[in-house]
């Protein structure tokens, strides 16, 4: 069986960027732990991956994070909430981001955070499998 050595330094980066809302440095911070996996651990393309990968990346920065958050009309991959933001992010593989975007909104996601004060930001993701990263991403604040 092979041996693999790499690293990767996230957490303060990727927690600062979610306390700074800066949606480029969390997806660049995400894309760089989807790449440092070695190409013979792929085993299965499937949306599943790609969702294990974010949640398990973003709880290892000790974020307040939700998976498979259950609303009236369907149920948001990631919800992450900081002081300042909340996030609501769709996650699509081989699909537009979007798509992905758009079902936030058809979906009511971010209706049950109406009250709160805090900055919501909507985040459709694009994961492609044959690249096996980030393809796109879109963005919508309120």
């Amino acid at each position: 069986m092979k041996k693999y050595s790499y690293s990767i330094t996230v957490t303060a980066d990727l927690r600062a960027a979610f306390e700074e809302g800066d949606i480029n440095r969390i997806i660049n911070e995400l894309n760089a732990v989807i790449g440092s996996i070695p190409y013979d651990l792929w085993r299965a393309d499937t949306e599943f991956i790609f969702h294990i990968i974010t949640l398990l990346t973003f709880k290892n920065v000790g974020i307040d994070l939700s998976a498979e958050v259950h609303g009236s009309k369907g149920r948001a991959d990631v919800i992450v909430k900081t002081k300042r933001f909340i996030y609501v992010l769709e996650l699509k593989l081989d699909a537009s981001a979007r798509e992905a975007l758009d079902q936030i909104f058809e979906k009511g996601y971010l209706q049950p955070y109406a009250g709160d004060e805090r900055k919501k930001l909507a985040i459709g993701i694009g994961f492609s499998a044959e690249q096996r990263n980030i393809a796109d991403h879109c963005v919508k604040e309120l």
